[in-house]
């Protein structure tokens, strides 16, 4: 019985994908259109829903990772659309065509799976894994990415731990709650829908690059209403 009960709570990838996208555009609109001191009831609801998207795309990645046929091609790409949107990026939340003080969470994501492909071709060399992670972590903490290096320790959490589902949610809290900062203990709230993911759950394919221009389009648009409007 709790083995069909969890069939039918099943979550597939592309819902995981939706998800964390509608996640995602609240807690731009909470960031853009809001504030803390004006409205702290919906900047904070926008905020706290908005929690749930870092987790769940760094989920997706790792699942993206393990079914690829390419992993080269897969980095290539996601760091095609790192570049591209950074300009958004910047112009969304620091108000410059191009600004070094903090990167788009894309450029995370890519270092995160840098990392991934050398734990896979360093299997068993626990010496050069480490390295590999602490490497990613130096990376992303220097580059000054968004979600800096807890993006790079919660995507190896999920791929290491991919076959202990409890493990794996036990330290994903363990992370979130020391290096999440205020609102981002919040973010937990997405681990349930991780824990419940179905590989093989049936699920009729999205437009493959849909969700890499989700990104860089809803910053511009988010910023043209902006714009309109004030």
């Amino acid at each position: 019985m709790r083995n069909r009960m969890k069939q039918q709570m099943a979550i597939g990838r592309n819902e995981l994908k939706l998800i964390a996208v509608f996640s995602m555009l609240c807690d731009h609109i909470g960031c853009l259109f809001f504030s803390e001191a004006e409205n702290v009831f919906l900047y904070s609801l926008l905020r706290i829903i908005g929690r749930l998207s870092f987790v769940l795309f760094c989920f997706v990645l790792v699942q993206g990772f393990l079914s690829t046929k390419n992993p080269v091609k897969y980095s290539s790409r996601l760091l095609f659309f790192a570049l591209l949107s950074e300009i958004p990026f910047d112009l969304a939340f620091s108000h410059q065509l191009f600004s070094v003080t903090q990167q788009n969470v894309l450029f995370t994501f890519w270092i995160a799976l840098l990392v991934l492909m050398a734990l896979q071709r360093w299997e068993g060399c626990y010496w050069k894994e480490i390295l590999a992670i602490v490497a990613g972590c130096v990376i992303t903490w220097g580059m000054h990415t968004d979600y800096s290096f807890l993006g790079v320790l919660l995507v190896t959490n999920f791929y290491l731990f991919r076959f202990q589902k409890k493990q794996q949610m036990e330290l994903a809290v363990v992370l979130l709650a020391m290096f999440g900062n205020g609102i981002e203990i919040f973010a937990i709230l997405a681990l349930p829908l991780c824990y419940y993911y179905a590989e093989e759950k049936n699920e009729k394919p999205l437009p493959k690059y849909f969700f890499y221009l989700f990104y860089p389009v809803h910053l511009l648009v988010l910023l043209g209403i902006k714009m309109l409007l004030f």
